[in-house]
């Protein structure tokens, strides 16, 4: 399992993130909010960045940190002057992982290019093999659909579901809600920065409504008084 307890993170006097408690079962979990919400803060968190000191995060009662833990971040930064194989060397696997390159039969990233020549796609998927080489127990993606075409959304899908039929965890933030429902065993709505609902594989019905209540009571609200406004 992985346990959260008394999570909180604040930029200057706002608070971004404030959970008390939270359990994970192990699976593949998407992690669901709007702008704002927290989802990139909590992963960060996660993985160890910005925790208060109080705060604890286990997975299988130890100490998550970067010795079990592989994060895929939302932006990523590479040396110019590298090739795409050269910075998968950068990940050094674990005693006898399977080779994550391998499965770049699949993604198709030109690893002996320099990877300044490369397609936001590219990268993103070039980062993915690297999060995959070092094998952890716990994977954090933050929007790893992003940039990618249809046929690599569906590689990463089946990527996931078998690091889950190997006994790994997987969070998962994204903006897109198809490969969420297609892939997470459980998806989490994080609203102002706490969980507010879940829901399990094959009962998202509600989460699209959940999602954007408020902002669709507010567009609405909005919309009207615009188009009235145009009437006069």
């Amino acid at each position: 399992m992985l346990t959260i307890t008394d999570l909180r993170c604040t930029y200057g006097d706002k608070t971004v993130l404030d959970i008390p408690q939270y359990t994970l079962a192990p699976g593949v979990h998407g992690i669901v909010g709007l702008n704002g919400a927290g989802k990139t803060t909590l992963l960060n968190a996660l993985y160890g960045f910005g925790r208060n000191p109080t705060a604890k995060v286990q997975w299988k009662g130890a100490d998550m940190f970067h010795g079990n833990t592989a994060f895929q971040e939302a932006e990523s930064f590479f040396h110019p002057g590298i090739t795409g194989a050269e910075y998968l060397e950068l990940f050094m696997p674990t005693s006898g992982a399977n080779d994550a390159q391998a499965l770049n039969a699949l993604l198709e990233v030109p690893l002996d290019t320099l990877i300044s020549t490369y397609s936001t796609g590219m990268k993103r998927k070039l980062v993915l093999l690297g999060v995959l080489r070092l094998d952890r127990e716990v994977v954090l993606l933050d929007e790893p659909v992003n940039g990618l075409d249809l046929a690599s959304v569906r590689v990463m899908e089946a990527i996931v579901r078998q690091l889950a039929e190997h006994g790994r965890t997987v969070l998962i933030t994204s903006h897109v809600l198809g490969p969420l429902v297609a892939t997470c065993d459980r998806i989490h709505l994080l609203e102002a920065g706490a969980f507010t609902r879940s829901f399990e594989r094959g009962h998202t019905d509600g989460l699209e409504e959940a999602l954007f209540a408020d902002l669709d009571a507010r567009t609405q609200a909005v919309v009207a008084g615009w188009a009235n406004t145009r009437e006069r």
